[in-house]
């Protein structure tokens, strides 16, 4: 689903124009990142958690020259879905 198509169902369920979804969108988006930036979780009921974690350094080798290096300590996002997202992809499972 692109960004285009999660605006035009958006509108229709919630009977508003495009540009005021587009607009609610941007904004809960930016206010997710700002939150993560900031080294914040964002739990959305029903949905999931979004969390930063750390991940330290590491020696790391090339398995073709088998130099090893050194692999900086960087912060990624990681997702844990929600109870009901994993009991809906369950039920989806079992009736393929």
């Amino acid at each position: 689903m692109t960004n285009q198509e999660l605006v035009s169902a958006l509108a229709k369920r919630l009977g508003w124009t495009q540009k005021q979804t587009s607009e609610t969108l941007e904004t809960t988006v930016s206010v997710i990142n700002s939150n993560l930036e900031d080294n914040n979780s964002i739990n959305i009921q029903g949905f999931g958690l979004f969390e930063t974690k750390k991940k330290n350094e590491r020696v790391s080798v090339n398995p073709v020259s088998k130099q090893r290096f050194l692999v900086p300590p960087k912060i990624s996002v990681a997702f844990r879905p929600g109870q009901t997202i994993k009991d809906n992809l369950k039920k989806l499972e079992v009736n393929e």
